[in-house]
């Protein structure tokens, strides 16, 4: 999943510590470097989970739950440069609404494969 996050990350434009994930179940929230045409003194967020895909998330001031401005559909892991179009095509008032993925969360892990990263020690 990092080396995934890492790749969005990088084609969205993420502000600095903008990234936080969590495991049971997968998810991941991006806090974006950009604003959207509708409501451009609020912080737009991108999310995903396992169970609908990636999600654009306009924050509200109060603490309560931010307003959903698009949603990407299928495929549930579809490319950084395809998920870097859906932000450009929502923030900008092109695109709105559209369903959850349905993709399978026992196909994750061959889902994101092509994506990961291996950690290697510290040279000496």
């Amino acid at each position: 999943m990092a080396g995934y996050l890492r790749a969005v990350s990088a084609a969205v434009g993420v502000l600095p510590g903008g990234v936080g994930r969590d495991f049971d179940p997968p998810a991941a929230y991006l806090a974006l470097d950009r604003r959207c045409a509708l409501a451009p003194e609020r912080d737009l967020v991108l999310v995903w989970s396992a169970e609908s895909g990636w999600e654009l998330v306009l924050e509200h001031a109060e603490l309560g739950p931010g307003e959903v401005l698009g949603r990407f559909g299928d495929p549930l892991v579809p490319e950084p440069a395809e998920v870097a179009r859906f932000v450009d095509e929502v923030a900008a008032g092109r695109r709105q609404g559209g369903r959850p993925a349905c993709g399978a969360v026992s196909d994750l892990a061959d889902l994101l494969q092509r994506y990961t990263v291996l950690a290697l020690p510290p040279r000496p």
